[in-house]
């Protein structure tokens, strides 16, 4: 027979809880950096460093990558196209698709920002040894693979 309080779950040790909520401080947190310097809503900053990291795809790649739906994704590349720091060009294989990548304007704010993100993590991760640090992002890539296993 279970008790009371064995039918209460504890947020704090319940693992989505805890990194749902670390997750979306950082997210506000470094999305202060690049939003009031440089105009971004965090679903542009996600298609830009994404566009730099992966380079050229369309925008139902960009969604599986990023992990955005295609509404958010969508708003974000018009409002990037407009600002021209991405570029579409027709795909080859898919008429309906297009393919987008970073534009000079693009590449260059990209720059303008990995190094302000470098030092932003550097704060946030100061207080861990390089030991630590590497233990929690292999847990971390350890629980993405279970999570791919649909657990």
């Amino acid at each position: 027979m279970t008790t009371e309080r064995e039918q209460i779950l504890d947020l704090q040790q319940f693992l989505p809880y805890s990194l749902t909520n670390i997750a979306m401080q950082m997210s506000e947190q470094f999305s202060e950096l690049y939003q009031q310097q440089f105009n971004l809503t965090v679903p542009q900053w996600r298609v830009i460093a994404n566009l730099a990291q992966y380079g050229e795809c369309s925008a139902k790649e960009l969604c599986d990558m990023a992990q955005m739906d295609k509404s958010t994704v969508s708003r974000a590349v018009k409002s990037l196209l407009s600002r021209e720091l991405i570029v579409a060009k027709a795909n080859p294989t898919d008429k309906r698709a297009s393919l987008l990548s970073l534009s000079a304007g693009g590449i260059a704010l990209h720059e303008q920002i990995v190094p302000l993100a470098n030092e932003w993590q550097a704060r946030l991760v100061s207080g861990l040894d390089s030991q630590a640090l590497q233990q929690f992002m292999d847990t971390l890539s350890t629980l993405s693979a279970q999570l791919n296993k649909n657990v």
